[in-house]
C-alpha cells in the first residue's frame, strides 16, 4: 500500500511538473480581450487619411516605428502600418497599408521605441496631422493610445560567428 502511495505521489508530481511546464510556454495576449474585441483593424490608416473622417470605434493598428517625437506632455510615434495577424502583431511580409501617428501619454524612450521596432496600438482616431514624406505632403491619422504593445526583438541566431575544424585540403596553395 505504501508503495502504491509513493507511485501515485510520483505520478501526481510528474503531472504537476508537466502542467507548470506547459503554462510556462503559454503566451499571454498583449491586449485585454475586451479591448481587443471592440477594436477594428479596418479601414486601413491609408483609407482613413484619404477620407479624412475618423472611425467611430477604436482602431487596432500596427507596424514598424519610423520616428519618435517627445513633446511636453505626450509622445508622437510615427508608424509605417502593416496588416495585423490574429494576435494583432504586424505582418511585415505583407504590403504596407499607410502611416499613422500614435499619441502616447507621457515620455516614451526613443532608444527603446527605436525605428524599425514592431508596435501595435489600440485607440480612437482623434484627428489628423499634416506632414511630409520626403517632399510629398501626407495626412496622418492620429490614434490616441488606449493600449500599446512593443513587440520583442527577434532573438539573434545562436550560431558562432566563426567556424573552425580539422581537415585536409588537397590541391590548396598558400
Amino acid at each position: 500500500m505504501a508503495l502504491m502511495n509513493a507511485g501515485n505521489r510520483f505520478l501526481l508530481g510528474l503531472a504537476m511538473t508537466g502542467v507548470l511546464a506547459l503554462a510556462g510556454c503559454a503566451t499571454t495576449p498583449p491586449f485585454a480581450p475586451a479591448l481587443a474585441q471592440q477594436a477594428q483593424t479596418a479601414p486601413a490608416p491609408q483609407a482613413v487619411a484619404r477620407n479624412a473622417r475618423a472611425p467611430a470605434t477604436p482602431m487596432a493598428w500596427g507596424g514598424t516605428i519610423v520616428k519618435v517625437d517627445n513633446e511636453a506632455h505626450d509622445t508622437l510615434i510615427t508608424v509605417l502600418a502593416y496588416p495585423l495577424d490574429d494576435a494583432l502583431r504586424p505582418k511585415l511580409r505583407d504590403s504596407t497599408i499607410g502611416r499613422f501617428i500614435v499619441r502616447a501619454r507621457g515620455f516614451v524612450e526613443p532608444l527603446i521605441y527605436a525605428p524599425g521596432r514592431e508596435l501595435s496600438v489600440i485607440g480612437p482616431v482623434t484627428g489628423f496631422r499634416q506632414g511630409e514624406i520626403g517632399q510629398q505632403p501626407y495626412q496622418y491619422p492620429v490614434v490616441s493610445e488606449q493600449a500599446m504593445h512593443l513587440w520583442p526583438l527577434a532573438p539573434e541566431p545562436s550560431t558562432p560567428r566563426f567556424q573552425f575544424g580539422i581537415g585536409i585540403g588537397i590541391g590548396s596553395r598558400f
